[in-house]
């Protein structure tokens, strides 16, 4: 293949991953809206009894993580559960922290 060639057949590689991330975040962002309407929507209670199940399983996750020294799953689940904790301020009414 010619360096044009390749070029553009990168090019292409790079317009495909750019649609993918494209198409990722708006599942993310719609995942994340059901989700917070729907805890927004539950008593308090059962809202805080969810999040308290999902905060222990993001716990237990990372601690295995730790354990078993993977740090690029430390990171992965870290990420998680920042986006979770945002979901979780603005599903109980608090302002959403950046």
């Amino acid at each position: 293949m010619s360096e044009s060639e390749l070029l553009q057949a990168l090019l292409q590689r790079i317009e495909v991953l750019e649609a993918r991330e494209q198409s990722l975040t708006s599942a993310s962002n719609a995942y994340q809206a059901i989700i917070t309407t729907i805890l927004g929507n539950l008593d308090k209670s059962t809202r805080d009894n969810v999040i308290a199940m999902l905060d222990q399983a993001h716990e237990i996750a990372y601690m295995r993580a730790v354990q078993c020294g993977d740090e690029p799953k430390k990171r992965k689940i870290k990420q998680a559960d920042d986006v979770a904790q945002r979901m979780f301020m603005v599903a109980q009414g608090k302002a959403a922290q950046p």
